[in-house]
């Protein structure tokens, strides 16, 4: 039986030392990963996280608002095709072609749907 790796986990102090540590620019993104033994990837993830975040928190009211009416929308549409909201969990769900198909399963996901 294969050993299974075990990944470390970071703190939300510890991922945001690192980025700013990157994003200082004393040292190259390439010793700050070095240093912290992570990849430039997961380096580079943890940026847009970060930025991403920071655009949200510094949005303006109006912008805010958008997003609220867009989300309340997409649960209107939902409900009128019959269908329960699965976009803010991030569930995946299966749907079956009727039987007249090849009754193949089809993500949602996938398709959008």
């Amino acid at each position: 039986m294969s050993e299974q790796r075990k990944y470390r986990e970071f703190t939300a102090s510890q991922k945001l030392e690192i980025v700013l540590a990157g994003l200082r620019g004393d040292r190259s993104v390439r010793d700050v990963c070095r240093e912290h033994r992570i990849s430039e990837t997961l380096f580079y993830g943890w940026r847009d996280q970060l930025l991403q975040a920071g655009k949200e928190r510094f949005a303006g009211k109006e912008e805010r608002q958008g997003d609220v009416e867009l989300r309340r929308r997409v649960a209107e549409l939902e409900r009128a095709l019959g269908r329960s909201s699965n976009v803010r969990s991030g569930r995946s769900r299966t749907i079956r072609r009727p039987s007249s198909g090849t009754g193949r399963e089809v993500d949602s996901r996938r398709y959008g749907l």
